[in-house]
C-alpha cells in the first residue's frame, strides 16, 4: 500500500468518524486543530460550518477559537477513556513481557545449583507476571505499587550482580538503567492515566 492510499485511507476514516461527534468534541477539535492531522481539522472546520457552530473559516480566528497552548509534559494528556485503556493495556503487555526476565533467570540460577536463589527469582517473576495481567484488566494501586516495591528490589539485585561481575563492560551498565527507567516509566504513565 503507497503512502498516498494510506492518506486517502486515513481522509475517509476522518469523513465516516467526524460527522457522528457531538457539538462539543468537534468544537474541541477545533479549539486544538494544529495537533489534529491537518485532513482531519478541516472535515471538524466542513461539519461545523453545517452544523451552524461556525460560520465561516474566518470565525475560527475569535477568541473561542484560539489554539489551547500546550505545554510540554513527560506523560501525553489523553481525553478520551477508550485511549487511556488501549494504552494502559499496552503498557501492561509490555510489563507482562519484563516479567519473564526474573522467572527465565531462576531457571537459569536453579541449573547453577543456586536453588534458593532461582525459586525466589522465579515467585516473584510469576507475581510480577500476575500484577502485570491484573493492570490489563483495570488500573489498581495497590499492585501499581506493588510492581514498583518489586521494581525498587530488582534495582538492589541488579546492582549485588554488578559488583559481584569481574570484566564490566559499559552496556553491563547501559542496558539494565535502560530496562529500569522505562518499567518506571509505565508504572508511572499507567498510575497517572489512572488521576
Amino acid at each position: 500500500m503507497t503512502d498516498k492510499s494510506i492518506e486517502n485511507s486515513n481522509y475517509s476514516d476522518f469523513r465516516k468518524s467526524i460527522p457522528e461527534y457531538g457539538d462539543d468534541e468537534i468544537i474541541t477539535i477545533l479549539k486544538k486543530r494544529k495537533q489534529y492531522q491537518p485532513e482531519a481539522a478541516e472535515i471538524a472546520v466542513q461539519e461545523a460550518i453545517k452544523r451552524g457552530l461556525i460560520h465561516s473559516d474566518q470565525d475560527l480566528f475569535s477568541k473561542e477559537f484560539q489554539q489551547e497552548t500546550v505545554s510540554p509534559s513527560l506523560f501525553p494528556t489523553i481525553n478520551k477513556e477508550r485511549n487511556r485503556n488501549k494504552i494502559r493495556k499496552s503498557i501492561a503487555r509490555g510489563l507482562l513481557i519484563v516479567g519473564s526476565i526474573p522467572t527465565v533467570w531462576g531457571i537459569f540460577k536453579i541449573s547453577e545449583n543456586s536453588f534458593y536463589e532461582g525459586i525466589l527469582l522465579i515467585l516473584l517473576g510469576a507475581i510480577w507476571i500476575y500484577g502485570s495481567a491484573q493492570l490489563m484488566r483495570s488500573v489498581s494501586s495497590k499492585i501499581t505499587n506493588l510492581l514498583f516495591l518489586m521494581l525498587f528490589a530488582s534495582v538492589a539485585y541488579i546492582v549485588k550482580l554488578i559488583l559481584g561481575m569481574k570484566n564490566l563492560a559499559a552496556m553491563d551498565f547501559v542496558i539494565p538503567i535502560v530496562l529500569v527507567l522505562l518499567v518506571a516509566y509505565g508504572l508511572l504513565f499507567i498510575r497517572k492515566l489512572n488521576d
